[in-house]
Parts: C-alpha cells; structure tokens; sequence
C-alpha cells in the first residue's frame, strides 16, 4: 500500500521501503502464495489507474482513505490469527486492497472533472477514455493532443465552452451522447453506431467522418467560418438534422464557391441526401450562417398530388445578404412518386411558391439556379389547388417537352436576373386568375410555343380547356425592366360600367405601351398606343357585360390585367 501515499519528492524513501518489503518475501517460506498476492494487487492497481490516473477527485492520492487503511493495518484485536502469521503484513495489506477495489471501484465508474479543476492534455498526447466524461460546472478542459472517447461526454458549464484545439474523437462500439454546450476545434466521428447530440456544438477547424451518424436531434451543430468538411460522407457517415435540429455553416467575408452540407435522414432506411450551395456573390456579416435540414416526407400541403418527391429541404439564414447562390439538392429514387421527369424544383413555402428548372433524373439531382436562401424545396409537378402567386425562375422548355404553370392569381415569369425560355420544339401553357407578368429574362425562340390564359372558372392546369390568350413563337429577349415594385398600368374603376381610365407607372413617360383588348375566347376587340403619364380613358359600353382581358406591352415589359364589366 505504500504506493498509495508515497509522494513525488519521497520517491527515494519509497525505493527503499520496496527492497526491504521484497527482500522479507524472497526469505519468507509463504514466498510463492504473496506473489499471487501480489500479482493481484498489482493488476487492480493497473486497473484503478484507468479509473483514476485522469479523473480529476481527491481520490487520487486517496488522503483519507490512506489514513483509514494506516489505522486498520495495526488494530491487533480483529486479526489475532492473521498477527500471528509471519506474513501477516502482507496477509492484511491484501485483504484491505481487495474491501478498497470491492468497495470503491464499482461507485467510482465515470471520470469527473470537478469545478475549479483543468484537466490539460499536452500536444503529442493521447489520452483514452473508456467510461464516461463529465465535466462539471466550473470545470476546464483543455485539450492541446488527443482525446479518445469510448463513452458519453457530458459538459455541466451553461454556455458555450471551448475543450482546447486539439483531437477529439468518438470511436466507442455503442451509441454515445454528447452533452452541453461545447466548442470543438477538430471531431473526428469514429463510431459506426453515431452519436447523438444533446446541446449545441461548435466546430472550429475540422469535422471528420470517418463512420457513423452524427444525429443533432434537437440541438445545432454549427461549423465555424474556418471549419472544413473531411472524411467521406454516405449513409453510413453523415449529419442527421432531427426534430428542430439543424447544420448551420458560417461563411467569412467575401466567400465565393462550393460548399457541401452532408446530412440525411434515418426514418426507416439511412438516406444520404446531402444539399450543395455555389455562392457567386454574397455580403457576409459578422456572425452570419446558413442553416439546413431535411425531411423524408412529402411537404405537408394537401394540394401536392399526381408526381413530386417524398422528401424536402428547408434552408435558413441570416447575415447573407446581396447574394447570388445555386443549389443542388439531392434525392433517391425512392423519393419519386409518379413521373420523375415531369417533377421540377419547387419552392413551396414562404409565399411566394416559385418554381425552377426540372429534375435531374439521371444524376437524381434538383438543381435551381438564384435561390433564395429562406424556405423550404421539393420536387413537385402540379397541385390539386394552385398557390396564389408563383414565380418562374430559370427553366428551359426543351425540344419535345410541353407543360403548364398556374397561378390562382398572378404569374410571374423571369425577372430579377433570372430566365425562361421556350426552345424550339418546346410548349407551354400559363394560367393565372388574375395576371401573368412576363419579365426581362423571358423569351421564345422560333419553333417554340408558349400560350398564356387568364381563368374566370378556376380551370387551371389540372382541367385547363380554353383558347389561349397570347401565342407567341418570336424572340423576347434581352427586355430591361423599367421599374421595380409596380405595375406597368393601373386600371380604374375596375370593375365598371362601360368607362375604365389607365394610367401608365412606368419610369419614361415617352415611351409607347401597347395596349390590346382580348375577350375571354382570345378575341382582339381593341388596339391602342399610348404615352405619357395622363389618364386615358376607354370606353366599353357598347360590349357585352363579362370579363375582358388588357394586355400592355412596352419595349422592356408585357402584362396582362382582366377587367370586369357589369
């Protein structure tokens, strides 16, 4: 026992005691029972050290327990027997370590860092931690090499607390928790059966997975604006944002490029399903991030029907603005319900709903182009009710493909730097309830068709049959928009009696806007030009009561308005 509270600076006293303790073994005739004695103390010993060597408690030199075991060892009246025996030293140090190992190993299985304490780990050290860590409020790690952990890792401090810049790696054989707020410079995630999350964690340089499911239930796992991505993302090595859990990356300013958010699901099946962003510009302030998840579900709105994905990604963010970011979003076959090939990228929620360009169905990819950075995407066709407003934001209708847009009110085509076009050989039909706005960015090459209708019956592209509004086969390219936030016309009273009066909003008053008057069957009824900023009044009177359709064109812009008259 003399190694329990031998200190340091009596480490030539503690020599000593040792060659007088082994030389009255070598001469005693019970020589070969103490080495099994011995042996056995010596392996428990070997053992505690694993316990204790790191695990910051005053048991580690065992001041108390010490001073219990000094007086025991010369209580005579218990043990006449054993004071008797020649060995009985021996006897009773045996006895005493076997009650200690019983009696405290067993209560003192998880290492604890108790406040006030630091636990330091020097670079070029590994240090292996087979039981449980826990960190106590108050407590520091600071780890500058390498910590293996084979168990939970539990952190007590209420706020964010960096470990040090060094290693840490979870490479234990069963599912381990990792909770509290924690700052980790380099994760290396090492065990095939994951990890799972409980408290909010920071990635400072590096996040390497190697194998298993990092799963972030309710928590955030935020990598730094320095933090890189290593290892080989898959199924079996990836991010799994779970319940409000998310990835969020930070970005440093003036970031242009690539980056990879490997995350997926594990309902049912582990699916890989990783989301790409390609920032082409960006401001990016202090503190700013973009933040992932996804879900393998069809997006929980009823109207979705006919072809679209089981699965959805929602993006957030803050701090990003004036950006120009593209996206790759990627699913599984399994997620097809339907025609893959008629499914295209949608953004279904914030209002406005905006559709992209179709599905990638050879690499299984959705790919829009100019994406906001706030909402959640699908793959989606049609919808058994359209939304109220949508977009078309860069799409090709290809040689061969003929589709239908809807809106239950306005439509809007291109703009804000974006594009549509019709190549030849392509057709598409538009359908608004109450306007379609075709914006710069827009165009139909030779050959192509695109045919845009305004609906008084609620008959939209599920159960659309009506002449066409407006068949256009020429080029419409090239068009700058003249203002932004208006409407290139103002019609009043609307609904009216026989006098409607128009008012131009665009920016150069001398510019000429075509004005064509269309009945519901496409029929052109009335041709005018104007100018200027003036009231123009136009009279109905001698029509029909109905819905008739007002299609402005000026060199940069086209929009459609209907008018009721009674």
């Amino acid at each position: 026992m003399k190694n329990f509270y031998c200190k340091e600076k009596n480490q030539t006293a503690c020599k000593i005691w040792y060659l007088k303790f082994f030389k009255k073994i070598y001469k005693s005739p019970e020589r070969k029972i103490t080495y099994v004695f011995l042996a056995f103390s010596f392996k428990m010993s070997y053992i505690s050290t694993q316990y204790f060597r790191y695990h910051v408690f005053p048991i580690i030199y065992f001041p108390s327990f010490i001073i219990h075991l000094k007086q025991f060892s010369y209580m005579k009246q218990p043990f006449p027997a054993i004071q008797k025996n020649p060995m009985r030293e021996v006897v009773k140090l045996t006895f005493l370590l076997f009650l200690f190992y019983a009696s405290v190993l067993p209560a003192c299985a998880d290492l604890i860092i108790h406040g006030g304490t630091t636990l330091k780990i020097n670079t070029g050290t590994t240090i292996v931690s087979g039981d449980h860590l826990l960190m106590k409020s108050g407590a520091i790690l600071n780890n500058s090499g390498n910590l293996i952990l084979k168990k939970n890792f539990t952190n007590q401090n209420g706020t964010l607390t960096s470990l040090g810049n060094g290693i840490i790696e979870f490479s234990g054989t069963l599912n381990q928790l990792v909770g509290g707020m924690n700052l980790i410079q380099t994760l290396r995630m090492n065990n095939p059966s994951g990890v799972t999350l409980n408290g909010n964690t920071a990635i400072g340089s590096t996040l390497n997975l190697i194998a298993g499911q990092i799963v972030l239930g309710g928590s955030i796992l935020t990598l730094g604006n320095s933090a890189i991505i290593t290892g080989s993302p898959s199924a079996s090595a990836m991010i799994v944002p779970t319940l409000t859990g998310e990835l969020r990356k930070e970005f440093i300013s003036g970031f242009t490029g690539i980056f990879l958010f490997p995350i997926g699901d594990q309902a049912g099946t582990s699916e890989y399903s990783p989301v790409t962003l390609n920032f082409q510009s960006a401001t990016f302030a202090t503190g700013n991030y973009v933040g992932v998840t996804v879900v393998n579900s069809k997006y929980p709105d009823p109207t979705i029907s006919g072809d679209y994905l089981l699965r959805y990604w929602t993006l957030s963010h803050t701090g990003i603005s004036s950006f120009v970011c593209d996206a790759i979003f990627q699913y599984l076959p399994a997620d097809v319900t339907g025609t893959e090939s008629a499914i295209s990228c949608s953004k279904i929620n914030p209002a406005p709903w905006i559709t992209y360009s179709f599905a990638d169905i050879t690499n299984h990819y959705l790919t829009p182009g100019n994406i906001l950075l706030s909402g959640s995407y699908s793959g989606v066709h049609e919808c058994t009710t359209p939304p109220n407003n949508r977009g078309l934001q860069n799409i090709i209708i290809g040689n061969g493909i003929s589709t239908c847009y809807d809106a239950a009110q306005i439509l809007t085509v291109a703009g804000n730097g974006t594009s549509f076009k019709v190549q030849n050989g392509g057709n598409v039909s538009l359908i608004a309830g109450q306007k379609i706005s075709i914006l710069p960015g827009a165009g139909v090459d030779p050959g192509g068709y695109l045919t845009a209708y305004i609906t008084t019956t609620s008959a939209f592209c599920n159960s659309f049959k009506m002449n066409p509004l407006v068949v256009n086969t020429s080029m419409m390219t090239d068009m700058e928009e003249p203002f932004a936030g208006l409407h290139l016309i103002t019609i009043f009273p609307n609904p009216t009696s026989g006098i409607v009066h128009i008012v131009l909003n665009q920016a150069n008053p001398a510019s000429a806007v075509q004005l064509d008057f269309y009945t519901l069957l496409g029929n052109k009824i009335m041709t005018k030009t104007i100018y200027g900023s003036n009231i123009h009044p136009f009279s109905l009177a001698d029509k029909p009561a109905g819905i008739y359709l007002v299609r402005a064109r000026s060199e940069s812009y086209t929009e459609t308005t209907r008018i009721v008259k009674n």
